[in-house]
């Protein structure tokens, strides 16, 4: 799948089919519950919904866009591949052995 712009605007409304609140959850990997708390205890956090006949749907294009700009960034200088093949933990930006040893 293809992530689209974030600045691109659907001409077609089927081009950017609005989300039924458990198909959103289900399209980011998260709960329903998660949605909701993002709604009401963080406001402005998580994508932005529209609110249809009392109920909430989230555009595909809102979430691809909250996705790009919840991206991190690589952390500089951190190699990030043990010699196990494992992704070590970081602790205050300090890396891990496996064995939690610095």
């Amino acid at each position: 799948m293809t992530m689209p712009s974030p600045e691109r605007v659907p001409t077609d409304p089927g081009d950017d089919p609005l989300l039924a609140i458990e198909d959103a959850a289900g399209y980011l990997s998260i709960t329903k519950a998660t949605l909701y708390t993002w709604r009401s205890r963080r406001p402005g956090f998580g994508p932005c919904a529209v609110k249809v006949g009392g109920c909430l749907r989230y555009r595909r294009s809102e979430l691809d866009r909250w996705i790009v700009a919840h991206t991190e960034a690589p952390i500089a200088g951190a190699d990030l591949e043990s010699s196990r093949g494992r992704t070590p933990h970081l602790a205050g930006g300090v890396a891990l052995t496996p064995g939690g040893r610095r």
